[in-house]
């Protein structure tokens, strides 16, 4: 039960989190200007290149933390949490001297126009001390996950984006450049810092951060686990943060607007996907831990279906009706390029949902050391294929450069593994992850089409006006064919619970 609240606290944090990228990013756009705005999105790429100091630690944290405490072991928590808070807070000191080396280096080296260029400069140093911090408070938020209050971790996590959102707002109306925003992102994440920090301390009064605890035994597992989920940090970064760098090195820094326009969309799928994997990182630790390996297949199974059918509708909507969406959004010089850019990468997403939740499922059993080698090898293929397509289509090239090693990884990679692993057969595979997730979708997703093709929305009030009347399709689909009847019986249990809640309406006396 407790699963179950997490991942939906996580997509209650979801919803509110992309409301407010929804309300914002067309004014930061049209504030900043494509140029800018474009600056700013290569600013987050590049700097989000540092986060590989995370060295897999935060997760080796959530992790352990979960096993841990499932065994009643305070000693080796409290180590686990110095050990891992004495590496981050070195890595934050590398952080803030890398982001310095950037703003040194990187402005002469991209297509950055010159009057740009000291602006840009600080903002990336700015970055950089922005990545130390939140290496310190990875720690706590670490802590946070493993003792599986996700809840409170989003209701801070949602709390910071307000007030960054807020802020921006503010700035921006008064004439902000990317310094501002570079200040306020800093702001933010030292204020969740300390938020983490004493949410902790509430959770766990007697874990206290200390040298004594300090431990090489500790910090040796902590490697053997972190190693491997170091080179799957890596590899994502590269995977996730590539394509804005490519563009703004064979093209116009311009160019990377319409990219992140398509790009924060797909975002909003891998947040309701990460709402899956917070919740699973603790669960089958725990399940683990007291089990075995063996036992969580049952886990992966429905997670990857459960899984599908969240983000399917979300798929299918920007798949369909994606330059729609854009055109109103963000404006009509937007919705061709950044429109058909978003269905290149829906593309990918449609079967990426399985993979996605085992690997996740494999950092928290500790048997992501075989999903190195297939994200270093999509880390790779994506660089070189964005290149290569890029130079020849533009920026839609280097779309399908991210799309192309994402399905050849979600079709052959994932099935493989998850036999391999955990004794799933391929069929079994097939039929939870792909076929009745999809085929529970295709009425919303003919309606979907329909009504875009002859009901052409006028403003975005009538654009999710249509979805509302076409999104029962993909419930009652998911109904009927996605969900297990112990799931459905579930639903309908706490559906009867929840009524019971509701007091009945006062009946006349007379």
């Amino acid at each position: 039960m407790r699963a179950v609240r997490n991942v939906l606290a996580n997509w209650a944090a979801f919803v509110l989190g992309t409301a407010i990228t929804f309300v914002l990013s067309p004014f930061i756009v049209h504030h900043l200007g494509d140029t800018r705005f474009g600056l700013w999105g290569l600013i987050g790429s590049v700097v989000g290149y540092l986060g590989l100091l995370d060295l897999g630690i935060r997760v080796a944290v959530t992790r352990f933390v979960a096993f841990h405490e499932a065994k009643g072991d305070r000693q080796a928590l409290a180590r686990v949490v110095s050990t891992a808070m004495g590496l981050f807070t070195a890595g934050a000191g590398l952080a803030t001297l890398l982001g310095g080396l950037l703003a040194f280096v990187l402005p002469g080296a991209m297509h950055i126009p010159p009057e740009y260029a000291r602006e840009a400069a600080i903002a990336f140093a700015i970055g950089g001390v922005t990545v130390g911090v939140a290496l310190i408070g990875g720690v706590y938020g670490g802590v946070i996950a493993g003792l599986q209050r996700l809840t409170l971790l989003n209701a801070i996590d949602l709390g910071g984006e307000l007030v960054r959102a807020a802020s921006v707002f503010i700035v921006l109306r008064s004439g902000g450049n990317l310094v501002d925003l570079a200040l306020i992102q800093l702001g933010v994440v030292a204020l969740r810092t300390v938020m983490y920090r004493v949410a902790a301390w509430r959770l766990q009064p007697w874990l206290k951060v200390s040298r004594d605890s300090f431990d090489r035994a500790t910090l040796r597992e902590i490697f053997r686990f972190s190693t491997y989920t170091m080179i799957l940090h890596v590899s994502a970064i590269f995977i996730f943060s590539s394509d804005a760098v490519v563009i703004a090195a064979i093209m116009p820094v311009a160019q990377v607007t319409f990219f992140v326009i398509a790009g924060n969309l797909t975002q909003a799928v891998f947040r309701v996907l990460g709402g899956v994997s917070q919740a699973l990182y603790p669960l089958v630790s725990a399940r683990q831990a007291v089990q075995g390996t063996l036992a969580t297949a049952g886990i992966l199974q429905a997670s990857m279906r459960l899984g599908a059918l969240a983000i399917l509708p979300i798929v299918i909507t920007l798949l369909v009706r994606g330059p729609t969406f854009i055109g109103l959004w963000m404006g009509p010089s937007y919705a061709e390029v950044s429109g058909q850019i978003l269905r290149v990468l829906c593309l990918g997403l449609c079967l990426f949902t399985s993979y996605y939740v085992l690997t996740q499922m494999a950092i928290g059993l500790n048997l992501h050391k075989g999903m190195a080698p297939a994200y270093v090898g999509e880390a790779v293929a994506n660089v070189g294929l964005s290149i290569l397509l890029g130079l020849k289509w533009g920026v839609i090239g280097v779309a399908w450069g991210t799309t192309i090693p994402r399905l050849i990884l979600s079709l052959g990679v994932g099935p493989w593994l998850a036999r391999r692993w955990l004794q799933v057969h391929v069929q079994d595979y097939v039929m939870h992850a792909w076929l009745r997730p999809l085929a529970s979708m295709i009425p919303f997703a003919l309606a979907s089409a329909v009504v875009d093709a002859s009901w052409p929305a006028l403003n975005l009030m009538v654009f999710f006006a249509q979805i509302g009347l076409v999104l029962p399709l993909a419930g009652v689909g998911a109904w009927v064919l996605g969900l297990e009847r112990s799931e459905r019986a579930l639903i309908v249990a706490a559906l009867q619970r929840a009524l019971r809640l509701v007091p009945a309406p006062a009946r006349d006396s007379a």
